[in-house]
């Protein structure tokens, strides 16, 4: 099926909706790096018009100062679909998993909690690209990123019992180190700490939360982390709903650490779980020091 003509910039915008599934129009100028937001509105407008995007609206008093919220339309699965990486062999594979652009279909129907926890997701992402200097980068690696069985941490997907929001790689260089990698880029010299996010639904039942901190226990015990032999084990990052979900799940994740060591003392140095809540999260920022971990506070 011939589709509309769309430009390299509209094509970015399709491709940041894949990764992030919702976003409002100041994400999308951010994540794009771009100074004119009429360009952008201009850019956003022919592409929901062409029906490769879908937005959500309101027009209701109270709500019109916020900004509209787009997500994949048809045409632009059908363009993503035809997006192919050609091997060694000139053998031709398709770039975005089927499995995984099937669920755009449904974007739709998704329900708000999802709507806004793909947009806090985005803004932690803007929150960390804003940080990165000469001795500091993120690289970032979405839900829909290492799903793709080509992705470098590809092997998350596979983990059982977690499905973290986003896996962050912090590169930190020494004052001697010229070169500025890109803060996408996985292979750069450096010292590496990895993240692991996960924001828990305000519906999610308390049983779920209780089965999820223990599958992250047995996951950082067991050796799960298989990114590299120079890539340390992840530091967990989970974010509660309300402060007492939060209060219940650090008690929890106490308890289940110590049935397993028996005394703090015994913990390993470099296995870490820390908490916040929504709000802190939204208000601070993920770079701020409002990781709880037992009685401490961290930044990322």
């Amino acid at each position: 099926m011939k589709l509309p003509k769309v430009t390299n910039k509209q094509q970015e915008i399709i491709k940041l909706l894949y990764r992030y599934r919702f976003l409002n129009r100041i994400q999308i100028q951010k994540l794009m790096n771009h100074k004119d937001y009429k360009t952008i509105n201009l850019w956003l407008k022919d592409l929901t018009e062409k029906q490769f995007l879908n937005r959500i609206y309101s027009t209701h008093f109270l709500e019109k100062s916020k900004p509209a919220i787009y997500y994949l339309g048809i045409n632009s699965i059908r363009f993503l679909k035809q997006q192919t990486d050609v091997t060694e062999d000139d053998q031709g594979y398709p770039t975005y998993p089927i499995t995984e652009l099937r669920k755009r279909y449904r974007e739709r129907q998704r329900s708000e909690n999802l709507r806004s926890h793909s947009i806090l997701i985005a803004e932690c992402c803007i929150n960390l690209k804003s940080k990165t200097s000469q001795r500091l980068s993120y690289g970032l690696a979405t839900q829909a990123d290492y799903i793709d069985p080509n992705h470098g941490y590809h092997f998350l997907s596979g983990a059982e019992g977690i499905t973290p929001d986003l896996c962050i790689i912090k590169h930190e260089y020494s004052a001697n180190q010229k070169n500025n990698p890109t803060a996408d880029d996985e292979d750069v010299p450096g010292t590496i700490t990895n993240y692991l996010l996960q924001i828990f639904d305000s519906t999610l039942p308390q049983y779920r939360i209780r089965n999820t901190l223990k599958q992250y226990v047995n996951y950082l015990n067991n050796d799960g982390w298989e990114s590299g032999d120079n890539d340390p084990a992840p530091v967990v990052l989970l974010v509660c709903p309300r402060v007492t979900d939060l209060i219940y799940a650090k008690r929890r994740t106490r308890k289940l650490l110590l049935d397993e060591y028996y005394d703090f003392e015994d913990i390993p140095k470099d296995l870490h779980i820390r908490f916040t809540t929504t709000e802190q999260l939204k208000q601070e920022g993920i770079n701020s020091p409002i990781w709880e971990e037992y009685r401490r506070r961290y930044d990322v």
